[in-house]
């Protein structure tokens, strides 16, 4: 016996004929007397009785539908209970830095505004590789990455543009350059992202198809350092628009005319194939689609 042969028999005693169940439930008339048929086979019982035209619950009937009304109310209070829980749990979101410096907070402001009364995610910060791994251990939800990921357990959606910038200390002799071509980069020095770095890995390849060879002076996870660094003189970088940009504007450094290459990027989305697209996944998909619409690159 299953919960719609439940439903049935309630349905059937609360309306007390076949046809006005049949019509409450939006099914035919044979399928709910093929129902009730099935539970009188199964149990070796007597349901209803019909006299006449009129349908009348036995006792045994009546007793088997109080059991079914009070385990209709319980499944449909663990179903209550699981959505609300389900909106209670917190999204994990994984996000390289770039990411998690200059976009997760107001993607999250408008993934609050979708989801109100949704619980503040838990946010992990990392490189695309580690993120990467995470999601496929599934201690994440999701991840916005700007590297690539090569996992074929995880689908990957491009949602913001973006694209590495060559950044120097104010004054440098290259920024009175009208064009910045990658030789004229060899041997100087540079403070360059960890290994497993999105940014790291788009940029060298850009290198090794230029055969430059720059000086790596500093290896740092930390952005912030690096954009200090560059501030203070100790080299140059390619680095995030998205995170070079309020250094430029105030003067602090400044972005040199790279060409001879194209650096553009997407910042995406990454999720297991296999994972649940919960409503809390949905809604934090449609506030980073909502960014990019409202941050035209």
């Amino acid at each position: 016996m299953t919960l719609r042969h439940l439903e049935i028999l309630l349905a059937v005693t609360d309306c007390g004929s076949m046809r006005a169940a049949a019509d409450q439930l939006y099914i035919s008339q044979p399928s709910v007397s093929g129902a009730i048929g099935e539970i009188e086979r199964e149990y070796g019982v007597l349901l209803f009785e019909r006299l006449g035209k009129r349908l009348f619950i036995t006792p045994a009937g009546a007793q088997m539908a109080e059991h079914a009304r009070h385990l209709l109310a319980l499944f449909r209070q663990m179903e209550e209970q699981a959505r609300s829980r389900s909106q209670n749990m917190p999204l994990r979101i994984g996000a390289t830095v770039t990411a998690g410096t200059c976009l997760l907070s107001p993607i999250l402001d408008a993934f609050h505004a979708l989801m109100p009364a949704a619980a503040e995610p838990s946010v992990l910060i990392d490189n695309t590789a580690a993120v990467e791994a995470r999601l496929l251990r599934n201690e994440l939800d999701i991840g916005l990455v700007e590297g690539r990921v090569q996992s074929d357990s995880l689908l990957a959606q491009p949602v913001i543009p973006d694209e590495l910038i060559l950044l120097a200390p104010s004054g440098h002799p290259l920024a009175a350059k009208k064009e910045v071509h990658l030789s004229m980069l060899e041997g100087l020095p540079f403070l360059m992202r960890e290994t497993g770095s999105g940014t790291r890995i788009l940029f060298e390849q850009a290198l090794a198809q230029a055969n430059c060879h720059i000086r790596e002076q500093w290896v740092s996870s930390n952005t912030e350092a690096i954009l200090n660094a560059v501030e203070s003189g100790r080299g140059l970088t390619a680095i995030s628009r998205w995170l070079a940009l309020p250094r430029v504007s105030q003067g602090r450094a400044v972005q040199l005319p790279l060409t001879g290459c194209d650096l553009r990027r997407t910042l995406d989305l990454v999720w297991h194939r296999d994972k649940y697209l919960s409503p809390l996944f949905s809604a934090f998909r449609a506030a980073c689609q909502q960014f990019a619409s409202e941050n035209p690159f």
